[in-house]
This record gives structure tokens, C-alpha cells and sequence, in this order.
């Protein structure tokens, strides 16, 4: 009884988890378009995703100090982090 209810447990947890994949190239696109008139990317140099989607949410939100307004949507943020943290640049 117990093996089916762990089991019936993690298949829950696994049906319900949605994992997207950020697209780096778009990414690419969208660090060019918005960020690199005024960051170099050497800037976020050994950044993880997680810590440059934070940053940059936090901008988006107005939280974080910056001199431009972004408008950027989730999974421009995804993407953008996905990029920088990728070191494909």
C-alpha cells in the first residue's frame, strides 16, 4: 500500500509540473534590442538564470534601480536570463 501511494504521490508532483525552456536565441534578440545600448554583457559575466531573471523582474517591477523603464514580458525575462546565463555570447 505504501509503494502505491508513493507512487501515486510523485505522479501527481511530476502531472503537475510545467517546465518551459527558455529560448536563448530570442534571448540573444532581446539583449540586443534592449539591453545593449547601455550594458555591456561582461556586466553579468558568471550570472545564473535564476539570479538574472531575479534582477531583471525586479527592474521590470520597478523595484530595482534603473535608469530605463522595461516592458518586458515573463518569458522575455526567462529568455534574456537564459541567454546571459548561457555564456553563448
Amino acid at each position: 500500500m505504501r509503494t502505491i501511494v508513493s507512487s501515486a504521490a510523485l505522479a501527481l508532483c511530476c502531472a503537475t509540473t510545467v517546465t518551459v525552456a527558455a529560448d536563448v536565441a530570442a534571448g540573444k534578440a532581446k539583449v540586443q534590442q534592449v539591453c545593449s545600448e547601455c550594458h555591456d554583457l561582461s556586466d553579468w559575466k558568471g550570472k545564473s538564470a535564476p539570479e538574472m531573471h531575479d534582477k531583471i523582474a525586479g527592474v521590470v517591477a520597478g523595484k530595482t534601480k534603473h535608469p530605463k523603464k522595461l516592458q518586458l514580458s515573463d518569458a522575455d525575462i526567462d529568455n534574456i536570463a537564459a541567454y546571459i546565463a548561457s555564456g553563448a555570447h
